[in-house]
C-alpha cells in the first residue's frame, strides 16, 4: 500500500525529505506547506531541486488539512516557538493525519515539555485516530538510538557521554547560527543557547528518554557552556565572524543519576575547522561509555568529502522518512523510540528511480 505524505516546510531538511519521499517506492507526495510567499504556488520538485512533481506548494493551512493523507512530515524551525508547533501538530493529528516532526527537540520525549503538552498531543491523536513521533539526528538518533543500541552489551555503566562534533560554517540558517547559538556574538552577549533554562528545555528530552529506556531516574541537571573567539575575521555561508567574537563553542547538559553525572549530551561546534584546536575534534558523533565493558563508538559522516552539515540534514530527513511506515502502522498516541519497532532503511539498496 502506498502511503500519502505531506511535506510541511521546505528548508534544507524539508527539501531532502521531498526528494526522498518521491524516490521511495511505498510513498507518494501529495501536498507541501511553505511559509514564504515566494515559494507559494511553486512545484515541489522545483523547490527541492529535482524534476517537477506536479504538487504545488501552498501557504493555506486549511488546504493542507483538507488533503487526504496518511502522514505529515512537520519540519519547520520550531525551537523559537514550541507552543505554536504543538498547536500545528495537534491540528494535523486531529484531522486524521499521522505526524512525524523534526521541528522541536523536546518533542522527542514530550513529557519534557510538561504533562499539559502530553495531554494535548494524546487528545489530538485520539480525535484523529493517529500517531505522533518526533525524530532527528542529534538529538533524535545519536543521543538516544546509539547508546540504547550499545546498552545490551553492558553489565553496568558509570557514565554515558554523547558528543556531536561539527563544523557549522556551511549551515544555511542565519537565525540558528547567529541568533540561537550565538556565533559571531561577543562572549558575554545574551543568546538563547547560553541560557541554562533553554538548554534544559532543548536537551532534557533525549536524556529523559535515555533514562527511561535504561530504567533510571534523573535527580537533577547540570548545564555547561564555554566559547572560543576568532583571532581574526573570516566569512561563512551565512555571515561574517568578526575577530574577538564567538567562533567555536561547546555546551552540554548532564543528567545526575544516583548522585553522579551519569548521562551527558555535548555539542562541540566550530565555524571553521581550525578554531578551538585544543577541543575534541571529529566530524559526526561519538558515544563514550565508562563502565563494564568500557566502549567508544564513532559515527563519522561525509567520509568521502561531502558537506558534513548538508549530509547531517539529509540524515535527519531520512530518519523521518523511514519512520513513516511504522508510525502509520502504530496504534494511536505518542510514539517515541521506546514505543516503535527498530526503524530501518527499507529499500535503500534499490536503484534510484
Amino acid at each position: 500500500m502506498t502511503l500519502r505524505v505531506i511535506q510541511w516546510a521546505t528548508g534544507t531538511v524539508g527539501k531532502h525529505a521531498i526528494a526522498a519521499v518521491h524516490d521511495h517506492p511505498d510513498l507518494e507526495l501529495v501536498g507541501v506547506y511553505v511559509y514564504s510567499e515566494a515559494k507559494a504556488g511553486l512545484d515541489a520538485g522545483d523547490i527541492a531541486g529535482i524534476a517537477p512533481l506536479g504538487v504545488l506548494a501552498t501557504r493555506d493551512i486549511e488546504e493542507i488539512l483538507a488533503i487526504d493523507a496518511d502522514c505529515v512530515l512537520y519540519m519547520p524551525q520550531g525551537e523559537m516557538n514550541p507552543p505554536g508547533a504543538v498547536e500545528d501538530i495537534c491540528r494535523l493529528l486531529a484531522s486524521g493525519k499521522n505526524v512525524i516532526s523534526t521541528a522541536v527537540t523536546s518533542l522527542i520525549y514530550p513529557l519534557s515539555l510538561g504533562q499539559d503538552v502530553v495531554d494535548q498531543l494524546e487528545q489530538a491523536c485520539a480525535q484523529g485516530s493517529t500517531s505522533f513521533h518526533a525524530t532527528g539526528i542529534e538529538p533524535g538518533w545519536a543521543a538516544e538510538i546509539l547508546p540504547l543500541t550499545i546498552s545490551p552489551l553492558l553489565s553496568r555503566t558509570e557514565s554515558i557521554l554523547v558528543q556531536e562534533l561539527m563544523d557549522y560554517s556551511t549551515y544555511d540558517s542565519r537565525d540558528m547560527v547567529f541568533d540561537i547559538m550565538g556565533f559571531g556574538k561577543h562572549p558575554d552577549e545574551p543568546v538563547i543557547m547560553a541560557e541554562p533554562a533553554m538548554a534544559k528545555v532543548v536537551f532534557s528530552a533525549p536524556l529523559m528518554l535515555l533514562a527511561d529506556g535504561l530504567g533510571a531516574t534523573i535527580d537533577d541537571y547540570v548545564f555547561h557552556r564555554e566559547v572560543a573567539v576568532a583571532p581574526e575575521a573570516f566569512d561563512t555561508k551565512v555571515g561574517r565572524i568578526e575577530a574577538g567574537t564567538v567562533s567555536a563553542q561547546r555546551f552540554s547538559l548532564t543528567a545526575i543519576v544516583e548522585g553522579r553525572p551519569a548521562l551527558t549530551v555535548e555539542h562541540i561546534t566550530r565555524m571553521r575547522a581550525d578554531q578551538a584546536p585544543d577541543w575534541p575534534e571529529g566530524r559526526g558523533w561519538r558515544v563514550t561509555i565508562e563502565g563494564t565493558p568500557s566502549m567508544t563508538m564513532d559515527a563519522v559522516i561525509s567520509t568521502n568529502g561531502e558537506d558534513e552539515v548538508d549530509q547531517g540534514c539529509l540524515g535527519t530527513a531520512m530518519h523521518a522518512v523511514h519512520a513513516i511506515p511504522p508510525v502509520c502502522a502504530a496504534t494511536p498516541g505518542i510514539r517515541t523510540f521506546l514505543d516503535l519497532p527498530l526503524i530501518t532503511g527499507r529499500h535503500i539498496l534499490r536503484a534510484a528511480r
